[in-house]
């Protein structure tokens, strides 16, 4: 019987991605570039984590 290990880490960060993705299209809805430019930061520092967590 194989045991499947659920990644709790993973789900996190994963969440944080779509997170990021909602913040940027409120920026856009809201037409804040400096919101926009932090939101933007938050889902690009997501998405290089999770490419590295892949190595």
């Amino acid at each position: 019987m194989s045991v499947m290990r659920f990644d709790h880490e993973a789900l996190s960060w994963w969440l944080f991605l779509v997170c990021a993705l909602f913040f940027v299209v409120g920026s856009i809805r809201a037409g804040d570039p400096v919101f926009l430019g932090g939101s933007m930061l938050f889902l690009v520092a997501c998405v290089v984590y999770l490419v590295g967590r892949r190595r």
